[in-house]
Order: structure tokens, then C-alpha cells, then sequence
């Protein structure tokens, strides 16, 4: 019925045709790369904004904490600087953290290695910090509420994250092709999914500051909508921004990493956030640490997607009805998942009139997650709100 809808190839294709050099990135090693220079027209070995003849006059983005700056940043170019957001001790803090897990990771055989480096994935069970990261803790970010009142601005309330990942550009590494990180609803008139890319280190155009094209979220949502191939595209620069600065980043902006001349890790996190619709980048249901989530404020695990809401994540049914607030105790998921880590999660199967007394009052998961949610718990009975008082909004035929 809708084969030409779902099947396109849009915007990506027509982005490709006439712009065939933001695909296609040589499998070359830094050293045949030769010594960096910047060359008018490479979409690869290019420069910071304020550098490129063909933005150096443009009124890019400027790290700053003025919000109507950072609005109008954002919605015109498709990213903003938050400046400050986080202290120079807490970045060292940080940036130690992840060094010594890339490190830890690379003896134990186990580093996800990358075109351009080392990528440390669900870093939420491999330090306290990452946790506060992802929750914009004041005491680590110290710009989080004003990033916090961007990101329900520009998603609205209730999103959750999508992942926690330390990108580490190392010397000799091969720039990433440009992409979209938001791949379903290109045309979307605002963003589902935005990254909250925070360096580490200072990044430029000499260590592999992120490459983006600015401003190409719009054009590419332009000619989705008008159903118009995509032309050719501006050249694409390097972020520049300091270590501790906070860059939020359109989904539908091109973008990748870029390449590292320099024999010092370039390291930035990626905290992916999204709307609470779409499918997370990590399984956090599977894949974080038992210790992190009995420790886990109400706003990490809402966060991580602990938190059902009727139209995502509900568990055994648990969930209809349900907001997807923090905290909600008729969509709190967190129970089941430690039963099941404990070995004594214990599943609603077949149940009929012939149900013998035992099977009827075997010990369901589901019940005493019902339970411990009347007794002041983070859960509540499947369709019932924490009052006792049936939620009509829950699933009827």
C-alpha cells in the first residue's frame, strides 16, 4: 500500500547523488592521509567556521549561556554551545575515568574499536559520574537545568536517553562518514532525537572536532517535505568548542567525526536523547548493572526507559495507563527487572477455570510488584493508578 513511502531512499539518496563526497571517505590510514592542510571543498580535511572562507562571514553558534542565543542557534543551524556547562574538575574527572576504562577495556580484549578510535559503550555502569551525566546532575553539570529546559523545548517533556557512549578519536583513525543520526521521520517538522555531545578535551579541526554541515537539518527537511531532491549541500566544518562546553545537536543535522592529526586522544561523550516513542540505541533493560538500578534515582531510570508509559515498554501489561512520569508507580519497570537478576522472576502463564489452587496463587512477579506499589512502592496494578482507582486511558478492546 505504501511501498514508495517505506522504501525511499530520501533524503540520503539524493544528498549522495549530488553530493558524492559525503559518503565516500578514502579506507586510508592517517599517515596516507598526508600532513593536514586545509583544502577548499573537502567535506574531510576542512576547518572551524571562523576559518573557511565559505562560513568565516556567517553568524555561526558562539558558546554562550543565553538562552535566546542557544534557541536561535539551534533551530537556525541545527546545534548550539552551552558555555560552562561543565567545571574544569569535574571534566578531569571525567576524561580520567574514561581514559582508565579505555584502557581497561582495551587488556581485557574487549575494546570496541572504530574507524577513528575506541568507543567505550554503556558507560552508565562504569562510573558514578556517567550516571550523573545522563541525568544532568547540578553537582557534575553544572548548566543542567538550562539544558534540561533546551531539550523539553526542543523534543518536549517526558524524553528519555538513548545512550551513553565516550567517542575517543585517536591518531591514524578514518573520519566517519556524514550521516543523520535520526533516520526515521527526516522531514519531521521538529527534532525527535538531539545529542548532547560534551568534549572533553578541546576540539578542533586539528584532533577531530565533530564535522557538520550547518544548517542542513533544514535543508534536508525542506526537500522531504516539498517531495524536492536534495542539492548540493555547503561545505562542512569542524566544531570547535572547549573542553566542559555542552553541544546540543540536531538529529537531522549531517555530521560524523572527524580526523585526528594530533598524538593526544581526542574524547567526547555522545548522550543521545530522544523522545520516549522511538526505539534506545542501548538495550538498558538488559544491559545495565543491578547495582547501578538499585542505586538509580526515579529520574535514571525514567531516563534509561524504566518508566512505561501506555504506548511503550509496558511489562506483562503493566504500564497501560501510565504517563511515563519519573517516579509514576503505574508504569515503574525496575522491580521486574531485578527479580529477574535475582533468578525468582516468576512469569503469568497459561491460567484457565481448571487452574489448580497453586498455580492460581503461585507467586506471580506482577502481584508483588502490585503489592509493594500499595504498600508505598514504585509500582501499581496493571490499569490501576497508585489511589486504587481504575485509569480509564488504559487499553479496553
Amino acid at each position: 500500500m505504501y511501498h514508495d513511502e517505506v522504501t525511499t531512499k530520501e533524503p540520503m539518496a539524493s544528498v549522495l547523488a549530488n553530493n558524492p563526497d559525503i559518503y565516500f571517505v578514502p579506507p586510508k590510514r592517517s599517515s596516507e592521509w598526508g600532513q593536514w592542510e586545509f583544502r577548499p571543498g573537502s567535506y574531510y580535511d576542512t576547518t572551524t567556521g571562523a576559518k573557511h572562507p565559505d562560513w568565516a562571514d556567517v553568524d555561526l553558534p558562539i558558546a554562550t549561556r543565553d538562552i535566546d542565543r542557544l534557541r536561535r542557534d539551534f533551530v537556525r543551524w541545527g546545534y548550539c554551545k552551552i558555555d560552562g556547562a561543565i567545571a574544569p574538575d569535574r571534566v578531569e574527572m571525567l576524561r580520567d575515568r574514561v581514559l582508565a576504562q579505555a584502557e581497561g577495556e582495551r587488556l581485557a580484549g574487549i575494546a570496541q574499536k572504530t574507524q577513528s578510535g575506541q568507543n567505550i559503550n554503556c558507560c552508565v555502569n562504569k562510573g558514578r559520574c556517567f550516571e550523573q551525566l545522563i541525568e544532568q546532575d547540578p553537582d557534575l553539570v553544572q548548566g543542567g537545568p538550562l539544558i534540561e529546559q533546551l531539550v523539553d523545548e526542543a523534543l518536549g517533556k517526558g524524553w528519555i536517553c538513548a545512550s551513553l557512549i565516550a567517542a575517543i578519536s585517536l591518531e591514524g583513525g578514518v573520519p566517519q562518514a556524514l550521516h543523520q543520526d535520526q533516520g526515521i521521520a527526516p522531514d519531521s517538522p521538529h527534532p525527535l532525537t538531539l545529542n548532547l555531545l560534551t568534549p572533553l578535551t578541546d576540539i578542533d579541526e586539528t584532533n577531530g572536532g565533530t564535522l557538520l554541515i550547518p544548517g542542513s537539518h533544514r535543508v534536508l527537511t525542506d526537500a522531504m517535505r516539498s517531495g524536492e531532491p536534495v542539492g548540493v549541500l555547503p561545505p562542512a566544518i569542524n566544531l570547535d568548542a572547549e573542553a566542559g562546553t555542552i553541544v546540543m545537536i540536531d538529529g537531522r543535522i549531517l555530521h560524523s567525526t572527524g580526523i585526528n592529526h594530533t598524538d593526544t586522544p581526542r574524547i567526547v561523550m555522545l548522550n543521545g536523547m530522544q523522545i520516549d516513542a522511538l526505539r534506545q540505541q542501548e538495550n538498558w533493560m538488559l544491559s545495565v548493572r543491578p547495582d547501578v538500578l538499585e542505586r538509580a534515582s526515579d529520574k535514571l531510570l525514567h531516563r534509561m526507559g524504566f518508566q512505561a508509559v501506555t504506548y511503550g515498554q509496558t511489562n506483562e501489561g503493566h504500564g497501560f495507563g501510565a504517563t511515563g512520569r519519573p517516579g509514576e508507580p503505574a508504569g515503574a519497570l525496575v522491580e521486574f527487572r531485578l527479580a529477574s537478576d535475582r533468578g525468582d522472576y516468576v512469569r503469568v502463564g497459561e491460567l484457565g477455570p481448571d487452574s489448580s489452587p497453586a498455580d492460581l496463587a503461585a507467586p506471580f512477579t506482577l502481584r508483588e510488584v502490585v503489592g509493594r506499589a500499595r504498600a508505598g512502592g514504585r509500582s501499581a496494578p496493571l490499569g490501576i493508578g497508585a489511589s486504587g482507582v481504575r485509569n480509564e486511558s488504559a487499553p479496553t478492546g
